[in-house]
């Protein structure tokens, strides 16, 4: 470390002051403060003490650190952080170390806990679940069966809230990271007025209309799967690729049936025929739509739930299983506990057989705009999978900013005006 001293002004000491380093003093303001008619042993004393006085620390009088010395507040932080972001915060400075370190055993037991820590590890499942939880190709719906269990012990260092539905999860229940290759798969396209709405009202919660994308509570509510990476619980994570693939094929299909194939697609676009914003329900042009459901295959599925689930993929049921777990005659079609009446409604169809349909209201978001050039190079969400347009995340549920929102931010920033959209 380098003091530099101003030697022009000999009556005044140097400004720069470091901490931990004692300032050069010329004597000159010490000898204007002793009075005439003390002798010189008093006056050696009195300037052995102004020149041993020590400077004033700017770090002793810090707030942060007087706070986290109260004990309601530092376990209040402590409750709402993992040991990595405890550590973190210990190494900010010398003041906060010690005000945390008088509450070191009360903080550690009630820091950030995930959500399965009490549930008991299942040796039985413990070998094969690891071997294909490090696979994110079986982090699909279906292909893991009713599995519950953990693979070990829960974490403490790296505990953090589900980025889909808030579960608090460690790392050793949270899923692996998908591969790079198919972080293109996870956008859905908006609607034309999602896209054109504030970005701070498609959030949650909401935010002013008026902040920026690159604002700090903007940050942490758009997704950041591409930049901070997936943390998905098991069962929000299991079923993100087969999302992902029903949502291409639907494109795919759509772009190969269209009004030039014979007119069997003439009408596919227009009206409530399109594709769904990707918002669905909380779309900002959603709109209350009837819908029929098969009572029979509703009502089957719901009693498998109950039930525990169905087979895995992987196992063979013997015909013994197959008996006992068929479904009762009273199950079959048509389902008779439960009678027709105001939504469930009989149609009879061919044959003389009579199903049972399900009627009810749901919102449904508004049809998305489909571009022509990307029908010619057969091409699906591309604007999306560049950044130029607004997109929705299909795997934590957030919104993805694009190059206008970008563009925006760095405009204000700049004091740059911006011009109208017409």
């Amino acid at each position: 470390m380098a003091l530099f001293v101003d030697l022009e002004e000999e009556a005044e000491p140097p400004q720069t002051q470091h901490y931990g380093l004692k300032p050069q003093w010329n004597g000159e303001r010490v000898k204007q403060q002793l009075p005439n008619g003390q002798n010189g042993l008093h006056g050696g004393e009195s300037q052995g003490t102004t020149i041993d006085r020590e400077p004033e620390n700017p770090n002793e009088h810090n707030g942060m650190a007087e706070a986290l010395g109260c004990y309601p507040i530092v376990m209040a932080i402590a409750s709402s952080i993992d040991l990595n972001t405890l550590d973190n915060l210990s190494r900010t400075c010398r003041q906060v170390h010690q005000a945390l370190l008088q509450y070191r055993s009360s903080i550690l037991a009630h820091t950030l806990h995930c959500v399965n820590e009490d549930v008991p590890v299942d040796p039985e499942d413990t070998f094969r679940y690891r071997a294909r939880a490090g696979n994110w190709y079986y982090m699909e719906d279906g292909r893991t069966g009713d599995y519950n269990g953990k693979s070990g012990n829960c974490a403490r260092d790296m505990v953090a809230e589900c980025r889909r539905c808030g579960t608090v999860v460690c790392r050793n229940c949270a899923i692996k990271p998908p591969a790079p290759a198919v972080f293109r798969d996870r956008h859905r396209r908006l609607c034309i007025p999602c896209s054109k709405a504030p970005l701070g009202s498609l959030v949650k919660p909401s935010l002013s209309p008026d902040t920026l994308v690159d604002a700090e509570e903007m940050q942490r509510a758009i997704c950041t799967c591409d930049t901070k990476g997936v943390w998905l619980c098991q069962p929000c994570g299991r079923s993100i690729r087969g999302a992902d693939h029903d949502y291409k094929s639907i494109w795919k299909w759509r772009n190969q049936y269209g009004e030039v194939l014979g007119g069997l697609g003439t009408g596919i676009g227009e009206g409530d025929r399109g594709v769904i914003c990707g918002r669905e329900a909380a779309c900002c042009g959603s709109k209350e739509r009837e819908q029929e459901t098969d009572c029979d295959a509703a009502d089957a599925r719901e009693q498998d739930e109950n039930n525990g689930g169905t087979l895995s993929p992987w196992t063979t049921p013997s015909p013994a299983s197959s008996i006992a777990g068929s479904p009762p005659s009273e199950r079959r079609t048509p389902s008779p506990q439960l009678r027709p009446g105001y939504a469930r409604h009989e149609i009879e169809g061919i044959g003389g057989v009579v199903k049972t349909k399900l009627v009810r209201i749901v919102r449904v978001g508004a049809c998305v705009p489909e571009w022509e050039d990307e029908k010619n190079k057969n091409e699906i969400l591309g604007r999306e999978v560049s950044g130029r347009s607004r997109s929705w995340c299909g795997w934590c549920w957030r919104v993805i900013p694009g190059k206008k929102d970008w563009e925006m931010a760095k405009a204000k920033n700049a004091n740059i005006p911006i011009p109208n959209e017409k």
